[in-house]
């Protein structure tokens, strides 16, 4: 029976059909034209109920080209190859080397000091152990009082040499009975003489002079005269009594002679003096 309804679907239907043909067919063309077709896929993709009864169906498709590569494909696109932008390469910064650390520069030496080398020279009579124990209170001394060229050192040592008998001792070997009752030297109470004898490496002798030293260094030598024996104080006192009688300008003269005078108030063991003298200038020098 003719519906006339069943009529106009049909129509709408062929009419739907022919135009989704028409529109797959063209996007077909353009994809090949672009080498992007993929014949399975087109064929799959038209679903067989859509296509009309009376369509030819055509004549099997060559295999798709597949472009598995992507060189492939620009060269049937007749595009330039391009390679992707290699990463840059990091590269070392050259980083400079760093500079030479310089040494510091050895001290010069203190010009008012000795080394246990030249001390020993200058007093071969003695062992250089004994002396090593010396060299630094002797040191001490020297800058204390200023005695910084050779013909200071010189004289300086010279007679501490004579006066300590070459280091050996810090205290006077007689007993000090000869200076009791010295009013120049202060030994007005009895038992000065012997109290306040020689000691030292430049013999101190005298209450008065064991007094003005103590104030000097703010030790009481005079309720403990022994303490200037020890070595820390033996040299300490040297350079009071070498200052306090101004004897760098005496021996900036040269003469070791007038030196010994002022040390020793006469000329005991004044050849030793000047013997000791000239050899320290030797080493000194």
């Amino acid at each position: 029976m003719n519906d006339s309804r069943t009529n106009t679907f049909d129509q709408t239907s062929t009419t739907r059909c022919g135009f989704m043909t028409r529109t797959r067919a063209a996007g077909i063309a353009t994809l090949a034209a672009a080498g992007l077709w993929v014949g399975s896929a087109v064929a799959g993709a038209l679903p067989a109920q859509a296509q009309p009864a009376e369509a030819a169906v055509p004549a099997p498709l060559a295999a798709p080209v597949q472009f598995l590569e992507s060189a492939g494909l620009l060269k049937a696109l007749d595009l330039p190859a391009t390679t992707p932008a290699s990463e840059p390469v990091a590269q070392d910064i050259a980083t400079p080397a760093p500079a030479p650390v310089e040494p510091p520069p050895a001290p010069a030496p203190n010009p008012a000091s000795v080394t246990l080398d030249e001390l020993v020279q200058i007093v071969p009579q003695v062992s250089p152990d004994r002396l090593a124990q010396y060299v630094q209170p002797l040191n001490d001394a020297l800058a204390k009082a200023a005695i910084d060229t050779p013909l200071r050192k010189a004289a300086f040592i010279a007679q501490l040499v004579v006066e300590s008998d070459s280091f050996r001792t810090f205290e006077e070997y007689a007993s000090g009975r000869a200076y009791e009752g010295r009013a120049d030297l202060g030994n007005v109470a009895p038992g000065d003489g012997e109290r306040y004898k020689g000691r030292g490496a430049i013999q101190v002798t005298g209450r008065h002079n064991y007094q003005s030293v103590s104030d000097y260094l703010g030790v009481d030598f005079v309720a403990h005269p022994e303490l200037m024996a020890t070595p820390e104080n033996a040299f300490e006192t040297a350079a009071w009594y070498w200052q306090s009688r101004n004897l760098n300008a005496v021996s900036d003269s040269g003469s070791i002679e007038k030196v010994s005078r002022i040390v020793n108030g006469g000329t005991h063991g004044l050849l030793k003096r000047i013997d000791s003298f000239q050899r320290a200038l030797g080493v000194l020098h």
